[in-house]
C-alpha cells in the first residue's frame, strides 16, 4: 500500500470519527415495534434532578401497565422486575418500591396490571448519562421506558453504607475490595504464565504449519513439541491453582464462620386500579403516513358517567402524546418522549354520549423510536387512551387496532 492511499484512509477514518454524533439512549429504537406498543405502556415518568454530583441521588418515578394486548408469540408475563436502564455501572440502585411496597428483587406480574415504581439511584461515575426505567420480563427481556439525560459532576464522594445482620456497618463500595483485587491478580498471573509458556517458549502457536499436521493425541516429543518437562511444569501450575482454591476456601471458612445463603425476594405488590371506569372505546382502524410521521386513529367512545369527559393523553409504548399545550406536555414525562395528539371533535364528550373520535399524532417520535410497525407481518398498534373528568379523575382504556400505511419514506440499500 503506497503512502498516498494510506494517508487517504487515515483522513477518512478521522473524518468518520470526528463527524459521529453522540449515540442517543440505549438502542431502544432497535427493538421491534410490537415489543413496545403491544406489550407495555409507560406514563407519568420523571427522572430528577437533571444534574447531581458523585454520590448524590437521582429519583426515577412513574407507572407502567402490562397491556391486555400482550402478543401471543411471547411467553405470558409471570415474573418481572423494574430496573434502571443506564450505560453500565455508572449509577448504583439504592432502593426501589413497586406500588408502595419495597422490592429488592422481582415481583409477580400479570397482563392488565399497573405498577407504580420509584427508584433511587446514586451517581457513581462522572459523565452525561441517559437514564431510563425498564420492565424486565422473564422470557421476554427488558422493555425500555422513556429516558432523560442526567449529568453526574465530579467532586462528590461515592459511598454505599450498609448495616449487616451482625450489626457491623460497612461501605459496600469498598468492602473487601483490596482482597478481591489481589486474589484475582494471583489467578491472573497463573493464567499469564500458562499462556506465555505455550505461545512464547513452545512452538504450538508460532509454528502452526507443523502442529496442524499432527493428530490431536500426538505430543510429538521427537520434534520437541510437548516434552515430559512440559508436562511437569503444567502439573506444577495446576497444583498451584488447586493450592489457591484450598487456601481460599480455608480463609473464607475461618474469616467468615457465619454465612447465609444468598436470598431471593419475590413479592406480589398490591394491585393498583386505573381509576374510575369512565368510557368504553372501540378502535375502528388507523393509518400511518411514514413520510410525514402522522398516525391517525379512528375510535368510537361511549361515556359511561353522568358527567362529561375529555381525552387527555394517548400513550404508545414509551411515548406520551398530550391533548394540551406546552405546560401539559412538560408534566407528561421526559421531553424527548412527549408529543401532541389532536382530538377531533375537540369538545368534551357529554354524559352517556357515544361519539366517533379521530386521534391525530404528527411527531418524529413515531419514526425515531420505531413505534409503528410499517414493515412487519402484523401491523398493529396498541396503547392507552387517558380520559379525564371534570373533577380531575382519570381512566386508562387499552385499545388495539390494525394500521394501514398510506405512504412510505424512501429507503436506499447500500
Amino acid at each position: 500500500m503506497d503512502k498516498r492511499r494510506l494517508t487517504s484512509l487515515l483522513v477518512m477514518a478521522f473524518l468518520a470519527v470526528a463527524g459521529a454524533t453522540r449515540a442517543f439512549a440505549h438502542g431502544e429504537a432497535g427493538d421491534e415495534p410490537f415489543l413496545k406498543n403491544m406489550t407495555s405502556a409507560f406514563y407519568d415518568v420523571s427522572v430528577s434532578p437533571a444534574e447531581v454530583q458523585v454520590g448524590q441521588p437521582v429519583t426515577v418515578t412513574g407507572k407502567v401497565k402490562i397491556l391486555e394486548t400482550w402478543p401471543y408469540t411471547l411467553q405470558e408475563p409471570g415474573m418481572a422486575a423494574i430496573v434502571p436502564v443506564v450505560p453500565g455501572p455508572v449509577f448504583a440502585l439504592q432502593n426501589r418500591t413497586i406500588n408502595g411496597q419495597s422490592s429488592v428483587g422481582s415481583f409477580f406480574a400479570e397482563k392488565g396490571g399497573i405498577y407504580e415504581f420509584k427508584m433511587t439511584l446514586l451517581g457513581k461515575e462522572p459523565g452525561n448519562w441517559h437514564v431510563h426505567p425498564g420492565l424486565a420480563v422473564k422470557g421476554t427481556g427488558t422493555l425500555v421506558g422513556p429516558g432523560a439525560w442526567v449529568t453526574v459532576q465530579p467532586g462528590g464522594t461515592f459511598a454505599f453504607p450498609l448495616t449487616l445482620l451482625s450489626g457491623e456497618k460497612i461501605d459496600l463500595n469498598t468492602y473487601g475490595g483490596s482482597f478481591v483485587w489481589w486474589w484475582s491478580f494471583l489467578g491472573f498471573l497463573l493464567g499469564v504464565v500458562w499462556m506465555f509458556y505455550w505461545t512464547l517458549v513452545k512452538r504450538t502457536v508460532t509454528n502452526l504449519a507443523v502442529t496442524l499436521q499432527l493428530s490431536p493425541n500426538d505430543d510429538a516429543p521427537d520434534i520437541g513439541l510437548i516434552t515430559p518437562r512440559d508436562h511437569m511444569w503444567m502439573n506444577v501450575l495446576a497444583g498451584l491453582a488447586i493450592v489457591m482454591l484450598v487456601v481460599g476456601w480455608t480463609y473464607a471458612t475461618r474469616r467468615y464462620p457465619v454465612r447465609w445463603v444468598q436470598q431471593t425476594d419475590w413479592i406480589s405488590p398490591p394491585s393498583l386500579a386505573s381509576g374510575e371506569k369512565m368510557a368504553e372505546v372501540n378502535a375502528s382502524g388507523a393509518t400511518y403516513d411514514d413520510a410525514t410521521d402522522t398516525l391517525i386513529i379512528k375510535a368510537r367512545v361511549k361515556n359511561l358517567l353522568t358527567s362529561e369527559i375529555s381525552v387527555k393523553q394517548f400513550i404508545l409504548g414509551m411515548a406520551t402524546f398530550v391533548n394540551g399545550g406546552e405546560q401539559d406536555q412538560a408534566k407528561a414525562g421526559p421531553r424527548d418522549f412527549v408529543g401532541q395528539v389532536a382530538v377531533d371533535p375537540k369538545t368534551p364528550i357529554a354524559a352517556g354520549e357515544t361519539r366517533d373520535l379521530t386521534l391525530t399524532i404528527s411527531s418524529k417520535i413515531l419514526s425515531d423510536e420505531r413505534l409503528v410497525p410499517v414493515r412487519a407481518p402484523q401491523q398493529f398498534v396498541a396503547g392507552l387512551v387517558r380520559f379525564e373528568n371534570a373533577r380531575g379523575g382519570d381512566d386508562l382504556v387499552t385499545i388495539r387496532t390494525s394500521v394501514v400505511p398510506t405512504q412510505f419514506r424512501p429507503r436506499y440499500l447500500p
